[in-house]
């Protein structure tokens, strides 16, 4: 076994990225520099994409990159799911709403304690704040592959380790099933994303042309302006 000075002395060494610099810059990788967390949630969507690459480049399957693929896809849609409701809470601060469940450290503390890794709370809050800024609800098709990949992997942790995984099945068709990860993370990462980019040029517009940002009431709770109005 290592001594603990031979640990102490590794910790004052560095680490491995800083033990590990280029000298060729083809074979240099900028550390941070990734465009945040969606950039990262593409990162791992595009690791999923190689793996699947790798799996159909062999002359026979190879049974072992099947959960490596699905483990990357899975990460990827779980980020950007994150990232959607960061940014759509945004939009709803932006628009005068001070909810606290709407504050950034509320946001974190609920992805820590109560969302975690599990995709399908995460769709179903997205869609809580899609419907609040009035942009409407997420296919049914990504409602269903999300409460099927959440019932597959609760926990974040079936596709890590053996022994792991809740099915019956012994067989899968792997082309359609990185096809149906990739449209999910698409449509949440490209299409919902991008929704909110445009929402918040509009709101932006509203703001510089007209004085404000029209507010956007809670789904089901009466805004106190309406109510003032109707006594």
């Amino acid at each position: 076994m290592r001594s603990s000075a031979y640990w102490d002395d590794a910790r004052t060494v560095g680490d491995l990225f800083t033990q590990n610099k280029p000298t060729v810059y083809s074979d240099t990788a900028w550390i941070g520099y990734y465009n945040g967390e969606s950039g990262l949630a593409d990162g791992f969507a595009q690791a999923g994409d190689a793996v699947f690459e790798a799996w159909r480049a062999t002359y026979r399957p190879n049974d072992k990159l099947l959960l490596p693929m699905v483990y990357n896809y899975r990460h990827a849609i779980e980020l950007a799911l994150k990232v959607a409701i960061r940014t759509a809470s945004e939009r709803l601060r932006f628009a005068g709403q001070d909810d606290p469940e709407l504050q950034p450290e509320a946001i974190e503390a609920a992805f820590k304690k109560t969302y975690k890794h599990r995709v399908e709370p995460l769709g179903k809050r997205l869609v809580e704040l899609l419907k609040w800024l009035q942009l409407g609800d997420l296919p049914e098709q990504t409602t269903k592959i999300l409460a099927r990949l959440h019932n597959l992997d609760p926990y974040g942790e079936a596709f890590r380790y053996e022994g792991n995984l809740r099915t019956s099945a012994t067989t899968v068709d792997v082309p359609r099933l990185a096809a149906l990860f990739r449209d999910t993370f698409d449509l949440i990462h490209g299409g919902v994303l991008t929704e909110l980019d445009v929402f918040e040029d509009y709101q932006i517009d509203m703001l510089e042309n007209f004085g404000g940002v029209p507010r956007l009431p809670k789904p089901g709770v009466a805004d106190e302006e309406d109510l003032a109005l109707d006594t």
